[in-house]
């Protein structure tokens, strides 16, 4: 079968062998699987990132030197009925598989194909039949907006909150989404392309800024939120309309920390969900001085993937706007490069077959 092979920092079209599975998993064929972020820092980034991995404990993740085939937000097509599961029908689930060795990660794996291939396999318990109006595009889409299913609720959000994006590529994209969904908000997204910053008023922000808009302190002020320690104590309760702020850092930047720090009003909570690849540098004594919660979020749980997709099949259309690259499995590098080359690209869609 045809596949994308990562090995040694390029990505190429390769013939491999077909998968054969195991007890419980199923043979299926990938429909569409986007990009995400975090491919494009394994294709560039890999040994440093397997270290991260490593250094976490995650056993299953690939080896950087041998070759693996990514795919890991995508949506399939089951091939033979069998094990509760209808051939042709559509699919999503989680990457995750029970290997011989422990839990692998689809898509970071160098014994199983990720979904940048003809052919791929997943557990059968845990995959989920797609409805007939839910297009394998917005199906393929579950996955990246579990991870901000997750991150919304690790932020305690709630209606007493007032909330800011920072960064508006998709993972930003969804967390809006997913506070509108939730009829939360106000939320001032925080963007400096133009492209992004209109995608983000598509999804629902109530204003959009860019990085050091001056505008900034006096939106948080409307609130009843203040930035600085003194403002702060002279806010009479009474006038509130918010009287929390959340922050979701979904930029992964060295520096982005204290920027966050120093744009969150008193007493906030800043949500990392960024993956930053470089050691950063913080002031504690300065994040401490005006109260502020770091929470770092990771992933999601199996009930939050289904959140996501329970979302996406409410509401087919409403994430469509965000998938601006399509490409088959012999343009993925292009796809890439539209991903890493700042001209507004948002999410990309690969059609392995």
């Amino acid at each position: 079968m045809k596949a994308a092979v990562l090995s040694a920092g390029r990505v190429t079209v390769e013939d491999v062998a077909e998968p054969s599975p195991r007890p419980g998993e199923v043979v299926v064929k990938p429909l569409a699987c986007g990009i995400c972020g975090s491919d494009l820092h394994a294709k560039d980034h890999a040994p440093h990132l397997c270290d991260l991995l490593d250094r976490a404990g995650f056993r299953g993740f690939m080896n950087p030197d041998r070759p693996v085939i990514m795919g890991h937000e995508f949506c399939a097509e089951v091939l033979e009925t069998g094990q509760g599961l209808q051939a042709g029908a559509r699919v999503v689930s989680p990457p995750f598989l029970y290997g011989p060795d422990g839990i692998v990660l689809l898509g970071y794996s160098n014994s199983y194909p990720g979904a940048f291939a003809e052919r791929m396999l997943l557990s059968a318990a845990a995959c989920m039949t797609v409805p007939d109006e839910v297009s394998a595009d917005m199906a393929a889409l579950t996955e990246p907006l579990a991870v901000a299913v997750h991150a919304v609720a690790e932020a305690g959000a709630d209606a007493d909150s007032a909330f800011c994006v920072f960064g508006c590529g998709p993972v930003g994209l969804f967390v809006i989404a997913r506070l509108k969904a939730l009829g939360l908000g106000p939320v001032v997204a925080i963007e400096p392309d133009a492209a992004r910053a209109a995608m983000a008023e598509r999804m629902g922000a109530d204003a959009v800024m860019v990085p050091g808009d001056p505008s900034l302190p006096a939106w948080w002020l409307d609130q009843g939120l203040a930035q600085g320690l003194s403002d702060a104590m002279a806010i009479d309760p009474a006038t509130r309309k918010r009287s929390r702020a959340v922050l979701f850092d979904c930029v992964g930047k060295p520096g982005m920390l204290m920027a966050l720090g120093q744009a969150a009003p008193v007493g906030a909570t800043i949500v990392v969900v960024g993956n930053c690849m470089e050691t950063d540098r913080i002031e504690p004594a300065f994040l401490l001085q005006k109260s502020l919660t770091l929470r770092f979020v990771f992933a999601y749980t199996d009930a939050e993937f289904r959140e996501a997709f329970r979302m996406i099949c409410a509401d087919p259309g409403r994430l469509a706007p965000m998938i601006t690259t399509r490409v088959k499995l012999d343009g993925i590098n292009d796809a890439f490069s539209a991903l890493t080359g700042g001209g507004g690209a948002v999410k990309a869609l690969v059609y392995p077959t």
